[in-house]
Order: C-alpha cells, then structure tokens, then sequence
C-alpha cells in the first residue's frame, strides 16, 4: 500500500481532517498518523515525513509512544487519548506548537534534505548561527558562500538568515504574539521582511502552525524550483540519467486516487 493512504491531513483552517491521497496538503498543515490505520515504526514515521516536507507529523495514539528514536524526531509530536479529549483540532495543534525550537543544525538538515543540494549545509549552519548581518556585510561574504546560496535561489545570505529566524517565530508562539503586537522600529522592519520574503501577511503567519511551512515558502519565493528544473534540463542536455522529479509547483507527488471521505474533529 502506498504510505501517503494511511495518512490523514488536518488543513487551515483546522475544521477537517481528510485523508491524503492526490493533492499536496496546503501550507501549514499537519500530516495525522492514526495508530489504528498504520505502522508507527521509527521507519514508517520518517517515511511519512518525506511525503510532504512542509508538514510536521502528529501521531494519534491511545497511550503516548515512549522511545529514544520517537523523542530524537524534531519534526514529530503525539497526541494520546484523543477520543476523550473534547478539543481534538486544539490538542494537535498545541502538540504541534509545543514541539522544541529548530535549532540552526535542524532548519539546515531541513534544507538539504528537501533540496537534495548538500553543498549548502555548511554556508547556511554558518549563517543562521551568527546575528543578522548588516548589509554592507553581505558584500564581503566569501564567493563560495554566495556561489552556494545561489543554488537556492536569488536570496541573499540576509535573506536566509531572515527565513531561519521566520522559522523560529512559527515555532514559538510566544515569540511570534509579542513580535506581531510590538510597535517598535525593529519589530516593524521585522514584520515587513515578513511579508517581503514570504508573501505572507502578519495574520496569515500566526494562523499557521509548524516552522516546515516557512523554509518550504521560502525555497519557493526563493526560486529554487525553477533554479532545479532549469538545471535538470541542462543535465537532460548531456545525458543524464537523472529521473525528472514532479515538482510543477514545488510540491511532491503523493498519489494516484481520489480523496476518500472528510471528517470534522472541530
């Protein structure tokens, strides 16, 4: 059976939860893994990652699933005894929100892995772990780290470090409320890189849940898709024997059937 059947998606605004099968879960929402429908084997829930990068994965349970490799999954939260909780959307998302910061090692693992561009790994870990450069900084940053961001896009270095500390926010609530409501000049400027970046209005931000969401918008913002496919297309040129990926839209392709029924969990 294909992994995505088993998979059920809680999507904005967070009123149904429907099986995931053909179309890409939109932005900001979360993969479900039901204990009564599929494995939740360490493999099966990294595989389950894989469909659909930008979602974290929330697995529903009837007793917490214990574990050293279950913990070490950043990406991953549980919710056990959900049929006896009263808020079900609230239960997941709080398990979401409440799931640790990404560290910049994380936000950088992240990136690769989606990209597949590994030659990346070490610019960026050096750029989300030191403070925002100033702009005339930018300029004297070494070739080879502008060389290696450029496979990501057109973003700059300060871009990048603007979509790390944009997926920190989405990651804690409590960070991203004040930020939202500050009239200081910082958090204002904030605010608009915020919507510069990732299109994305100060409303829109705090509705969603998950940092993955943010790195996705960000690649796509960025350009790397179409970077990715024209350089596809060169390789295509010279033979390779490279596999096309179904990346239309940036999204992965996650099935061949139809979208079964919806429930409401509201």
């Amino acid at each position: 059976m294909n992994n995505s059947h088993t998979l059920l998606v809680l999507e904005p605004p967070y009123a149904m939860v429907r099986r995931l099968r053909d179309d890409a879960p939109a932005m900001g929402s979360v993969l479900l893994i039901d204990t009564f429908l599929s494995d939740t084997s360490i493999p099966h829930l990294r595989t389950s990652m894989d469909v659909a990068p930008w979602c974290p994965v929330c697995v529903l349970s009837e007793r917490r699933l214990g574990g050293r490799g279950v913990k070490r999954i950043p990406r991953m939260c549980q919710v056990a005894g959900l049929d006896t909780i009263d808020d079900a959307t609230g239960a997941i998302l709080r398990a979401v929100d409440d799931r640790p910061r990404p560290t910049p090692s994380t936000l950088v693992e992240w990136i690769v892995k989606r990209t597949r561009v590994h030659a990346v790994g070490r610019s960026l870990s050096d750029l989300f772990s030191r403070p925002l450069l100033r702009k005339a900084e930018v300029g004297y940053l070494p070739y080879q780290v502008r060389d290696h961001l450029a496979m990501l896009g057109s973003w700059s270095a300060l871009d990048w470090q603007h979509a790390a500390q944009f997926a920190e926010y989405a990651a804690d609530r409590t960070s991203l409320n004040r930020l939202l409501s500050a009239t200081d000049p910082a958090s204002v400027e904030t605010r608009q890189h915020m919507y510069d970046l990732l299109g994305v209005a100060e409303r829109e931000f705090h509705a969603a849940h998950g940092w993955e969401w943010v790195l996705e918008a960000s690649l796509r913002r960025a350009g790397f898709f179409e970077v990715s496919a024209k350089s596809f297309r060169r390789m295509s040129n010279r033979r390779s024997a490279m596999p096309a990926r179904p990346m239309a839209s940036g999204m992965v392709a996650i099935g061949s059937q139809a979208f079964g029924d919806r429930r409401a969990i509201a």
